[in-house]
C-alpha cells in the first residue's frame, strides 16, 4: 500500500510541474542519452538516464490518458503507450531518413514533447470550469 502511495506523489509532483522542470529534466535525459550514444558508450549512464526518461514521459502520458485509473494501472498503461509511440515515431523517422544516433534523439524529443503537450493539455481543461 505504501508503495502505490510512494508511485501515486511521484505521478502527482511530474503531472503537476508547474515551473516544467520534469519536462526539462526530460530533455536533459535525452541530451545525456545523445553523448553517451556518441562519446561515452557506458551502459550505466544509459540505463540511468533511460530509465529516467521512461518514468517521466510514462507518467505524462499515463496521467493525460488515464486519468480515472489507480496509480499503479496509470503508470503501467503510460509505460506500454510510451513504447508504443516510440516505436511509430522510430518507424517514421526510419524511413524518411535513417535511425542512427540522430534519428534516434529524434524519435526521442519527439516522444517527450508529445507527453509533455498531452500532460499540459489535460492539466488545462481540468483547470478550466
Amino acid at each position: 500500500m505504501e508503495t502505490e502511495s510512494l508511485l501515486a506523489k511521484l505521478q502527482y509532483r511530474i503531472t503537476q510541474d508547474r515551473k516544467f522542470v520534469f519536462t526539462a529534466l526530460s530533455y536533459v535525459t535525452i541530451f545525456l542519452i545523445f553523448v553517451n550514444m556518441s562519446l561515452i558508450n557506458s551502459p550505466a549512464i544509459g540505463i540511468v538516464a533511460s530509465a529516467i526518461f521512461l518514468v517521466i514521459n510514462a507518467t505524462c502520458l499515463g496521467h493525460a490518458l488515464f486519468e480515472r485509473e489507480n496509480a499503479l494501472v496509470r503508470f503501467l498503461l503510460g509505460t506500454l503507450l510510451l513504447i508504443v509511440i516510440l516505436g511509430l515515431v522510430a518507424w517514421a523517422v526510419m524511413i524518411l531518413y535513417s535511425l542512427n544516433t540522430l534519428g534516434s534523439v529524434t524519435v526521442l524529443l519527439i516522444t517527450s514533447s508529445l507527453a509533455s503537450f498531452l500532460n499540459i493539455k489535460v492539466k488545462s481543461k481540468n483547470a478550466s470550469p
